[in-house]
């Protein structure tokens, strides 16, 4: 199972953007997992010589696997899920703390055809994530 969520939303002045894929399969336990080509879309966008390496790099993907596994401890049932985070985009302007940790929680659930209840959200103050 596949899902993708991009976030691409204005709150009040501040932009958020973050683009999340992950693959998912069903595991006796959780497990997550991050795919060495998770920032390949550089390449793409910016030509074969582009940078992959990025400082910032350590941070989106500390934030996807929080994401990732803030979903699965919500969604319960039983065993488990293996979860892959193949893609994750970000844009130096508008990608805020919590953004790329945001889209992988509902990257996870469209993979999985389930909603989070409640919801995290996006406020001004950033990215809410209720317990």
């Amino acid at each position: 199972m596949h899902g993708e969520f991009r976030l691409w939303q204005m709150i009040g002045r501040i932009g958020h953007a973050a683009d999340v894929a992950v693959a998912v399969e069903a595991a006796d336990r959780d497990e997550v997992d991050v795919s060495p080509d998770a920032f390949a879309w550089l390449r793409d966008s910016y030509g074969p010589r582009a940078v992959i390496d990025r400082p910032v790099n350590d941070r989106l993907v500390a934030e996807a696997v929080e994401g990732v596994r803030y979903a699965l401890a919500r969604l319960g049932g039983p065993g488990g899920y293996k979860v892959t985070v193949t893609k994750i985009v970000d844009s130096p302007v508008d990608t805020a703390d919590g953004d790329v940790k945001f889209a992988a929680a509902h990257a996870v659930c469209l993979a999985l055809g389930m909603r989070l209840e409640p919801p995290p959200r996006l406020t001004t103050n950033g990215a809410v994530f209720p317990s």
